[in-house]
């Protein structure tokens, strides 16, 4: 690794076009990135990020990315892959100094090879394993020091960057004091006796009912297209701040950054949280949160809260499958979440 002194920034792209888990994962390379190829004040380094359609918008107010390449598809060729071929014709014009792709497979190969940089890392030039049984991001550490030397690696954490948190309280009028709670995650189409990974309906409507008798506000959150899935909470306390559908991803980031707490299960605003540093409560069963749980750093505050049953991890095993009731996650109370905020005075008794 070597730091730039010429006179234009040194310009970077940066492909990692996953879900937003994966995504709030691999920000953990932008400040290695600022101080290896910056100035004193990680100035004069311009980086740009290929991103999945939609979850690129997570970057919309982070002032440490210039330009996102927002892919419709990811695994579609080149020929029939306009934004791969956006990449291509704007690195013909403007070189890249530095490429690294955090994509294992081979499904940006082509779009590596004919993009013009002055070094590539990742497929299809290097290839890297995967071990399966540590942390997501450490996973990703492998990559970042197969060129960045100790000192950058001291700040590969997970970090985003949203709207002022200010701007989001007067705009959802929220009060100084409130949690976050993420009822819902990625597989909200699933019923839920087939949706493993979530909580049952009944234990959110006691913790919710729990906490609205409490002091601190509480908002839930989810996705403009998750509405029947909240559908299944109702009726909602009346004093519950309800912002379901009403954040982009800027705002989001914001909002999280300036609750008291996130209560969640394993899905992405628990990832944020961890980026942005902000105590997170998830309750996971079936998948494996030493792999693929919020990222702990010497910042942040996990708190896992699991049944710790001899079965779990099951994800995507024979187990799974074979799984009546998801006992991990129905035996997690809400009593449980309750005993945590306490143990950890977010909530007093």
């Amino acid at each position: 690794m070597e730091k730039h002194s010429q006179n234009h920034p040194t310009r970077i792209l940066v492909i990692r076009a996953g879900a937003l888990g994966d995504t709030a994962y691999a920000s953990s390379i932008i400040e290695p990135l600022r101080y290896a190829y910056g100035n004193k004040e990680r100035e004069n380094v311009v980086i740009d990020w290929v991103a999945k359609a939609g979850i690129g918008k997570i970057f919309a107010e982070d002032s440490r990315i210039r330009q996102v390449f927002e892919l419709k598809s990811r695994r579609s060729p080149l020929i029939a892959n306009k934004g791969k071929r956006q990449i291509i014709k704007q690195a013909f014009h403007e070189p890249y100094d530095l490429i690294v792709n955090l994509e294992l497979g081979s499904i940006f190969d082509t779009t590596l090879r004919l993009t013009r940089a002055h070094k590539k890392i990742g497929s299809p030039f290097q290839h890297f394993t995967e071990p399966k049984e540590t942390h997501a991001v450490e996973n990703l550490h492998i990559i970042y020091r197969s060129f960045l030397n100790d000192d950058a690696m001291q700040y590969a954490f997970p970090k985003l960057q949203g709207t002022d948190v200010t701007t989001v309280k007067e705009k959802f009028g929220l009060k100084d004091n409130y949690l976050v709670l993420v009822p819902s995650n990625s597989h909200y189409k699933s019923t839920p006796e087939s949706n493993f990974r979530a909580w049952p309906i009944p234990h959110w409507q006691q913790l919710i009912a729990k906490l609205c008798k409490s002091d601190l506000q509480v908002v839930i959150i989810g996705g403009r297209n998750e509405a029947d899935f909240f559908q299944l909470l109702e009726p909602l306390p009346e004093n519950i701040c309800n912002l379901v559908g009403k954040t982009n991803f800027p705002e989001l980031i914001g909002l999280i950054s300036g609750a008291k707490a996130v209560i969640s299960t394993d899905t992405g605003p628990a990832h944020i949280a961890g980026a942005v540093n902000t105590p997170v409560y998830a309750i996971i069963g079936p998948t494996n949160f030493k792999r693929t749980g919020p990222y702990p750093t010497p910042d942040n505050e996990i708190h896992i809260l699991s049944a710790n049953l001899p079965c779990s991890p099951c994800y995507h095993t024979q187990r799974f499958k074979e799984c009546e009731k998801n006992r991990c996650m129905y035996e997690v109370t809400p009593e449980h979440v309750i005993n945590a905020l306490q143990k950890n005075n977010v909530l007093i008794n």
